[in-house]
């Protein structure tokens, strides 16, 4: 079982079932900001019964399945020194779980197809094309020297921390899918090594957390081959980094409410 601060005054009995719990909240939470509609007791009952919810798609069911065992994964990874592209592949397909192999939807790869998406620019809708393929394996390599240079001290460094590895993760998108759960799992790990709580972005936010994380891509330079900078930490950035800071202290809220229900006296 990981070590953390956060689970001080706890004997190991009530440590197993904060961390359940803390795994229930951030699966259903992450998930249900990519759409997925399962509810908070219905993941609880996936995750600690392994079974099935009457009705509701396999998609659904499997994403909750794999985002569980990548959450798994992420622990496994804190007594590790260094992170490498393999141990970002294996979290990868654990988040995806389809069964199709397609060439062009590669699991546990850099993507191999151009990718994009419309955004909200000025009461219209643009496309907001990501870095191509070839540019992946410059770009994450930048990623991963940015995410070894990370120093964590304090908790207003954590969300700092955070916020560099969120945005630069989800701006270089380097799978065809599964970007953002890939993103809010991997910038958590410096979070945890520290013993810091994880960052875990509440539903209700989700219009908010794709608008900040849209306007900063929308006006944030071209990655490319020649990129040396992943960020620009300016205005933009600066809203993305208030908008954790917040949802930092929901967490902070969430988990001291979770805690208290196990032990009312600590």
């Amino acid at each position: 079982m990981p070590r953390f601060k956060f689970l001080a005054g706890l004997n190991q009995s009530q440590q197993q079932a904060f961390l359940m719990r803390l795994k229930v909240e951030w699966t259903y939470t992450s998930n249900a900001l990519e759409g997925n509609s399962l509810s908070l007791g219905e993941i609880q009952f996936i995750i600690e019964q392994g079974l099935t919810v009457q009705g509701k798609p396999i998609r659904e069911h499997n994403e909750v399945v794999g985002h569980a065992r990548a959450i798994d994964l992420v622990y496994a990874l804190l007594d590790q020194p260094t992170l490498d592209k393999e141990a970002i592949f294996a979290l990868h397909r654990a988040v995806q779980t389809q069964s199709v192999v397609d060439i062009y939807c590669p699991i546990g790869a850099w993507k191999n197809e151009s990718n994009g998406r419309y955004i909200s620019q000025d009461n219209r809708l643009v496309y907001l094309a990501y870095p191509e393929p070839d540019a992946i394996e410059h770009l994450m390599t930048l990623w991963l020297e940015l995410y070894h240079q990370s120093v964590i001290l304090d908790e207003a460094q954590a969300v700092l921390v955070y916020t560099r590895l969120h945005l630069a993760f989800a701006s270089i998108h380097p799978f065809f899918d599964g970007n953002g759960r890939m993103a809010r799992l991997l910038a958590n790990i410096p979070l945890l090594k520290s013993g810091y709580l994880p960052i875990v972005v509440k539903k209700e936010a989700r219009a908010a957390y794709i608008q900040t994380l849209s306007e900063y891509q929308r006006i944030s330079p071209t990655l490319t081959q020649t990129t040396t900078q992943l960020l620009s930490e300016e205005k933009a950035f600066n809203r993305v980094h208030a908008f954790f800071a917040e949802q930092y202290q929901v967490t902070q809220a969430l988990l001291s409410e979770m805690k208290y229900t196990i032990n009312p006296t600590s």
